[in-house]
């Protein structure tokens, strides 16, 4: 059965060995820092006690407006148990995409009942695109 992920580039895993970061080529990334921090259960308020950057800074870290300095990613990384290299990425990355990749690569693979979930939710919502007027549609009483 094809994977309903190949599509997607895989990001590191923050438990394989780390190679040297091109800092040069890479810059802060908000995106990954939102996935590391949900994926591992922070909120911006639990991580900015943690690391003891004021909540307000974090959350201009986490938007995207502020960019830490070495020593801020360096806490911040070392809060979320992962390497520096792993909050950032290429200068002209989509942050959501980012966030999104690095959220999926750490996702199980799907079952066939999820996807097909996912598949008519899918339709539904091009069918209200095609058609936006229409309005929901109405359930219609099954037969009994």
């Amino acid at each position: 059965m094809p994977s309903a992920r190949r599509h997607l580039t895989a990001l590191p895993d923050p438990t394989a060995p780390q190679q040297p970061a091109q800092t040069e080529d890479r810059v802060f990334s908000p995106g990954r820092l939102r996935a590391y921090r949900d994926l591992y259960g922070y909120t911006r308020r639990s991580l900015a006690e943690k690391t003891g950057i004021p909540l307000d800074i974090l959350t201009g870290y986490d938007l995207g407006v502020l960019t830490p300095d070495t020593a801020t990613l360096t806490a911040l990384a070392d809060a979320l148990n992962v390497d520096v290299h792993n909050l950032t990425g290429p200068p002209d990355a989509d942050d959501s995409w980012e966030y999104w990749g690095l959220i999926c690569a750490a996702m199980p693979p799907m079952t066939d009942d999820q996807i097909a979930t996912v598949a008519t939710v899918l339709r539904r919502i091009d069918k209200h695109r095609e058609h936006p007027d229409d309005g929901p549609a109405a359930e219609q009483p099954r037969a009994a």
